[in-house]
């Protein structure tokens, strides 16, 4: 398993589409998410976050103060 490595101070993460494409939620469609059950939102924050980001890469995030 090849599983790159990356260690990084920042708190935002870029994902790999435009963030100007994002599109808008309605309210609807907001509240349709709350009222999901916890695994299939799960599933869902999942499937979005592999659509945007190289599902094989790690990100490994350090404390610069606390």
């Amino acid at each position: 398993m090849n599983t790159d490595i990356e260690t990084t101070t920042a708190l935002s993460v870029e994902p790999l589409q435009d963030s100007q494409s994002a599109e808008r939620f309605s309210r609807a469609d907001v509240l349709a998410l709350f009222s999901l059950p916890f695994n299939d939102l799960m599933f869902k924050a999942a499937s979005a976050h592999r659509a945007n980001f190289d599902p094989n890469r790690v990100q490994i995030s350090t404390l610069l103060s606390i």
